[in-house]
């Protein structure tokens, strides 16, 4: 475990003397227990093996920050630890290398870490520390253990997958992918205006919505009262079906718990039932192309059975070809809609010397 300084420094020159594209990083935060999350651990792992850096414990973190800005590293789905490292550094590598999304494009139907590492190794990883809070000290032997095994066999994994991407054509894929994921990364700004537009909120109408932005705050504040995640109070789902009732004029029965809890949460429903109208929050903007043009319905058929049959002969997810938002913007406004995806998306979709060569390349021995 690195818990100085001193150490921290020989780890950044360690880490500065790889080659690009040799190093390996993932994160452990304490997401499960705390309001407020926070970066708890960070597992690195190179050719030479791996180590574990404590953020904290380390007080002055900018060595490793000053490495991590110049760095090309591999990760496993690294959406979420995306974010994390905005959170906690405001930056992100210069370049990830993202093994989910080799294994998606290889046509893995399991690509988790786990299941990647009992194919390629035989290896079943335990997930006794999954949940565990990352927050306490000391970090026991079995934790420790459990956070090298995330970060240990995905170098060597990453040159097989790679291996196996050039074979079948798909290598310009995976760069292309891995680098409009990373530029969503950058991009994604926490709204927090708008956190309460949670998913599934679209079949509200807007005294629909003012119950469900009256009772997310409502949420928000127990949380932080007792410093839990938001989920521990109620779920997403809790949220929209009492909305779905207060927007109806139904009667709403208060969640379980304290009675403290209950009194508050009965208050924020009486806040909303004073509103006016005019107070309501309005409906979301639609899409230009959600004005459906004639034969719509007709087009967006066709493409999606254009879409399937390339993802059945590829043996891929038809979502990583397109997605089904997607294929509506392309059937609403095919120029407009092509042209928001990427390359060899498009290419696949509408260049049937591409889509031949790689379904070829796909039946390959």
């Amino acid at each position: 475990m690195i818990s100085d300084v001193t150490n921290l420094k020989r780890w950044v020159r360690r880490a500065e003397n790889q080659p690009q594209g040799r190093a390996v990083l993932d994160l452990e935060a304490d997401s499960m227990y705390h309001y407020r999350e926070e970066l708890c651990l960070i597992q690195y792992a190179d050719d030479q093996g791996v180590e574990i850096i404590d953020p904290l414990v380390i007080e002055d973190m900018d060595p490793f920050y000053n490495w991590l800005k110049g760095a090309e590293v591999w990760m496993h789905g690294a959406d979420y630890d995306m974010c994390l490292l905005k959170q906690t550094f405001g930056g992100l590598p210069a370049m990830i290398w993202d093994t989910q999304i080799a294994a998606r494009l290889l046509g893995h139907e399991q690509f988790g870490l786990a299941a990647l590492v009992e194919y390629f190794y035989g290896i079943k990883l335990s997930k006794k520390n999954q949940r565990a809070n990352w927050s306490v000290r000391p970090i026991s032997q079995t934790m420790q253990a459990y956070a090298q095994g995330d970060v240990a066999f995905i170098l060597d994994m990453a040159d097989r997958m790679v291996a196996q991407l050039k074979t079948m054509g798909r290598y310009e894929w995976f760069l292309e992918s891995c680098e409009a994921s990373l530029e969503k990364g950058r991009l994604r700004r926490k709204a927090e205006q708008e956190d309460w537009r949670i998913r599934g909120c679209g079949r509200l109408n807007r005294r629909g919505l003012a119950a469900l932005r009256t009772l997310w705050h409502w949420r928000e504040v127990e949380a932080m009262r007792i410093d839990c995640p938001v989920f521990k109070v109620c779920s997403n789902q809790e949220l929209l079906n009492w909305s779905a009732r207060l927007q109806d004029f139904l009667r709403v029965f208060p969640p379980h718990g304290k009675a403290d809890r209950i009194a508050r949460y009965r208050r924020a429903v009486r806040r909303f039932q004073l509103l006016d109208e005019e107070e309501y929050p309005p409906l979301p903007s639609r899409a230009k192309w959600q004005q459906v043009p004639r034969n719509y319905e007709k087009h967006l058929e066709s493409w999606l059975a254009h879409r399937d049959a390339l993802a059945s002969e590829l043996h891929l997810d038809a979502a990583l070809i397109a997605s089904r938002a997607q294929v509506e913007a392309i059937a609403a406004d095919e120029k407009k809609g092509l042209s928001s995806l990427m390359h060899w998306q498009r290419e696949l979709l509408t260049d049937s010397t591409v889509a031949k060569r790689a379904i070829s390349l796909t039946c390959l021995p």
